[in-house]
C-alpha cells in the first residue's frame, strides 16, 4: 500500500491541539503531571509521555509473591481542529526511558502499546432541538505487546516495533458536532525484578492520506446510534446514556 503525506501549512499543523486529558490510571499517573501527549510539529508523529511512572519491584500482596517488576500509565486526550480530508493510521511505536536497571537475573519481556480513537457525534443540532443524541464510533489503530527479552543493562534504553495491524482513523471533515478521543496506553514487566528512573514515553509512527466520507461517524469496528442522549431546558439540563438504539460492528 502506498501512503500519500499531504503538506499542511503551518497555521493548519499548529491548529490541532487538545482540549482536555484524562489519567485512566490517576493513582499511578494524574492528568496534570503524569499526562503530556502532544503531535510533532510536522505531524508525522506523536508523543505519550508519562513523567512520574518508573519500572517497580512489586511487593508480595494478596497471595501475589513479589518480586517482579512493572511500568504503566494511560491517558485519554481530546483533540480538536483537525485537519479536512485527510486520514492517519499508526505505522510503528517506540518506546522510551531515560535510566534501566536491569542485573543478570532480570528480564524485560514485555513492552506493550496500545491506541484506541473515538467519535462522538451530536446529532438535532441543525438547528437545535431536544433530544439531543450522540452517536459513537470506536477502533483500535495500535495494540502491540513484543518481548525485548532484555538483561544485564544499565541507561538509557529505547526499543522500537513496527505496527503489524494499521487501521486509519476516521476521515476528517471539519464536522464541529464531533469529538474525537485519543487513548494512549503504555506497558512494561519484567522478571526477577529490575528497576528504572521515573519517566517512560512512547512515539508513535504516523502515516497519512487524503481521503473523503460523507460522515465522520461512517467508520469504525464499533458503532453504537443513540449512545447518549441529552434534553436541555431553560433553568436546568439532564442527560443520561440511554440504551443503544443501534450496535453494530465495522471491520
Amino acid at each position: 500500500m502506498r501512503y500519500v503525506l499531504p503538506m499542511f501549512a503551518a497555521s493548519v499543523v499548529d491548529a490541532i491541539h487538545a482540549v482536555s486529558v484524562l489519567s485512566t490510571s490517576p493513582y499511578t499517573c494524574n492528568a496534570v503531571s503524569g499526562v503530556d501527549i502532544a503531535f510533532a510539529s510536522d505531524e508525522n508523529s506523536i508523543t505519550a509521555n508519562f513523567p512520574p511512572i518508573a519500572l517497580t519491584v512489586e511487593l508480595p500482596a494478596h497471595g501475589n509473591p513479589g518480586g517482579n517488576s512493572s511500568v504503566g500509565c494511560g491517558g485519554t486526550v481530546e483533540f480538536e481542529d483537525w485537519p479536512s480530508g485527510v486520514r492517519f493510521a499508526v505505522s510503528d511505536v517506540t518506546w522510551h526511558t531515560g535510566k534501566l536497571n536491569l542485573t543478570k537475573q532480570n528480564l524485560l519481556h514485555s513492552l506493550t502499546a496500545k491506541v484506541d480513537f473515538v467519535v462522538e457525534h451530536e446529532t438535532n443540532t441543525y438547528p437545535l432541538h431536544n433530544p439531543i443524541v450522540k452517536n459513537y464510533a470506536s477502533a483500535t489503530l495500535l495494540d502491540v505487546d513484543v518481548n525485548p527479552s532484555l538483561s544485564d543493562y544499565q541507561g538509557e534504553y529505547e526499543h522500537s516495533a513496527k505496527n503489524p495491524s494499521p487501521y486509519w482513523s476516521t476521515c476528517f471533515n471539519g464536522y464541529l458536532a464531533n469529538a474525537t478521543k485519543l487513548t494512549f496506553q503504555l506497558g512494561g514487566s519484567s522478571s526477577g525484578g529490575g528497576t528504572s528512573e521515573p519517566g517512560w514515553s512512547m512515539d508513535l509512527g504516523l502515516v497519512w492520506e487524503p481521503c473523503y466520507a460523507p460522515n465522520e461517524t461512517v467508520w469504525g469496528q464499533k458503532v453504537i446510534n443513540g449512545w447518549e442522549s441529552c434534553n436541555y431546558q431553560e433553568t436546568n439540563a439532564t442527560a443520561k446514556r440511554s440504551i443503544p438504539l443501534h450496535t453494530g460492528l465495522r471491520l
